[in-house]
């Protein structure tokens, strides 16, 4: 586990060892056609999740109630969906109103050949690694840059697009936490922290506290598809990251916070008009093969490390007697998948019911994830758009697998629960164009129940042991099992660019506190209150639109209260010392795009 590498090459999807150098040829040279040849307008396929036309779409959603039609809850958004928002809303030279094109070239009568708009990024974390909802890449601590762009081709039934998201990671040297599981050399383990030794996180998430001792490259296919569409209906392969539910920082069952899962979809390409005039509906089933990192080394090998497969629906109700309003339900299934194959059911796993088992069963394990084989994941979120004040509201609520019957949940709702609640609201301004605040709480910290009945932590799994990840990092909230954040932030909007500030409170693994606190420290008194892990992050952001560029650029001062956990535990708690393990990692990021229009 200890052997050096110089240089590692990550490739998602099907594996594949390289990228020759013919294929990165052709894209340059296709990328040369937009000089060479005449170009026309066209729209690009879909919108890439974290795009800033993704920003556009929901920010004239609360300056116009006629784009409120867009739920917002499964993305990415088609680009015909971008355009109609953007042409609905009045004419305005400000940048976060304009509709900004992809070049076309004509390949033939039915196909044309559209672009991304390429970019380059460079983060610089100080001390320590800090990063969320950047697909594929991981911010370790010393620079990490990346580059975006591609193209799709287009027609009146197939839409092929490749977007590839390419990054190096330096990865520099850091402390590494308390509670490293090691070998018999005493060589830590690039896995997750240890909660207690009977049921540690490395045995049940694939989410490594590094990646590696060495710098290395990953080459992802990114926003990547082929999909065949049919008016509003479209089916294909993927591997773009979805986005489900409403939050702004944090989606709970599926984000851009790890690669995009690798998987085939039915869907819905415009929102569907339901009969009687009672609504329109919108829904994404995906069937996915989540990856493991390299740093998965659960043992035995024959049960622990097969390909999982990955079975999910996502679908959303816009009721037309309640305009504005958006509610939704998702539920994910992961699993491994058999010597034998996979079966029919298994294909159709979100629509089984949930089991009750019989009360022998119920006697013999605490939760659902250590008498099942499959390990499921759901939610129901809304997002309510109030147009005439310029505001919104949203909220999601999570389960991490289910109650063992009706009766139980009933009695105990918010065991194995989650959840989100959010608001944006828009203040109009006379010195610039408009300033947004919004503000997020998510919570993925076990309720009181735990006091009386063990929770399993969100995204992790008894028996499907990678937990809801792929190749290394979770899938849901970036911030992981047993966490929490409060958010604050506004943005300043202006003809040019935006200026930002946000302040947030994440609290690292809080359950870990107290399960640790509640098994091994019985004695009377105060236990270890003074050494949770939080995080204080204080950020400053900015956009600047120089012609055809988008400049880009974000200070974050991102102090670690007791980091690592170094001294948790020990007590008395030393007084002159609890300030020992602070550490303050600064992260500078400046990002370049090219603008088509």
């Amino acid at each position: 586990m200890n052997q050096k590498r110089e240089y590692s090459l990550t490739i998602s999807l099907f594996h594949t060892s390289k990228i020759t150098g013919r294929v990165i040829s052709c894209f340059l040279l296709i990328t040369a056609g937009i000089v060479l040849l005449p170009l026309r307008q066209a729209g690009a396929q879909t919108i890439p999740v974290g795009d800033f036309r993704d920003d556009q779409v929901r920010l004239l959603q609360l300056l116009s109630d006629s784009t409120t039609e867009i739920s917002f809850m499964n993305r990415p958004v088609s680009s015909e969906r971008y355009q109609k928002v953007m042409q609905n809303y009045r004419p305005s030279d400000s940048w976060w109103a304009r509709p900004f094109q992809s070049p076309k070239i004509e390949l033939s009568k039915d196909f044309t050949l559209g672009f991304y708009e390429p970019v380059i990024r460079g983060t610089r974390n100080s001390d320590l690694p800090y990063g969320e909802n950047n697909g594929a890449a991981w911010y370790g601590r010393g620079l990490n840059t990346e580059f975006q762009g591609g193209f799709h081709i287009t027609s009146d039934f197939l839409d092929v697009s490749f977007r590839p998201h390419i990054i190096y990671q330096q990865n520099r040297d850091f402390d590494p936490p308390r509670f490293i599981p090691t070998d018999i050399n005493r060589d830590i383990h690039y896995v997750a922290p240890g909660i207690i030794p009977e049921d540690s996180m490395a045995q049940r998430i694939d989410r490594p506290w590094r990646f590696g001792p060495d710098s290395y490259t990953t080459l992802d296919w990114g926003h990547s598809s082929v999909r065949f569409h049919h008016h509003d209906i479209e089916l294909g392969l993927s591997s773009e990251p979805l986005w489900w539910g409403p939050g702004v920082q944090y989606a709970l069952t599926m984000s851009n916070n790890a690669a995009g899962v690798p998987h085939a979809f039915l869907g819905t390409r415009e929102p569907l008009e339901l009969p009687w005039n009672i609504g329109r509906l919108q829904f994404r089933w995906i069937w996915g093969w989540p990856a493991n990192s390299d740093y998965f080394t659960h043992l035995p090998v024959h049960i622990y490390r097969k390909k999982r497969f990955m079975n999910g629906l996502n679908i959303i109700y816009s009721p037309s007697f309640l305009p504005n309003f958006h509610v939704g339900t998702s539920r994910v299934i992961h699993q491994y998948i058999p010597d034998e194959g996979l079966n029919g059911t298994d294909y159709l796993a979100i629509f089984q019911p949930f089991p009750n088992p019989d009360e022998q069963v119920l006697n013999g394990f605490r939760d659902a994830s250590h008498y099942q084989d499959k390990n499921a994941l759901s939610s129901v979120f809304f997002r309510w758009v109030l147009p005439e004040s310029n505001t919104e509201l949203y909220g999601e609520f999570y389960k991490e697998d289910h109650n063992w019957n009706f009766r139980d949940f009933l009695m105990e709702p918010q065991h194995g629960r989650a959840y989100t609640l959010g608001a944006q609201k828009i203040i109009q301004s006379n010195r610039i164009d408009f300033v947004k605040i919004n503000a997020e709480i998510n919570s993925l910290i076990p309720s009181l129940i735990d006091d009386v009945r063990p929770q399993t932590y969100p995204y992790t799994h008894k028996r499907v042991k990678q937990g809801h990840t792929n190749r290394g990092q979770v899938l849901g909230a970036a911030i992981g099992p047993g966490s929490s954040s409060q958010y604050v932030g506004a943005e300043g909007y202006f003809s040019k660019g935006m200026v930002g500030l946000f302040v947030q409170r994440m609290v690292d693994n809080d359950h870990y506190h107290f399960e640790w606190n509640q098994r091994w420290y019985r004695q009377n008194g105060f236990k270890d209150l003074f050494r949770h892990q939080v995080k204080l992050n204080v950020g400053f952001k900015a956009k600047y639109r120089i012609s055809d560029l988008l400049l880009g650029a974000k200070v974050v001062w991102n102090k670690h209260y007791n980091y690592g956990r170094h001294h948790y535990g020990r007590l008395p708690i030393s007084w002159k010392s609890r300030y020992k393990d602070d550490i303050i990692n600064m992260q500078y990021q400046l990002s370049l795009q090219y603008l088509f229009h």
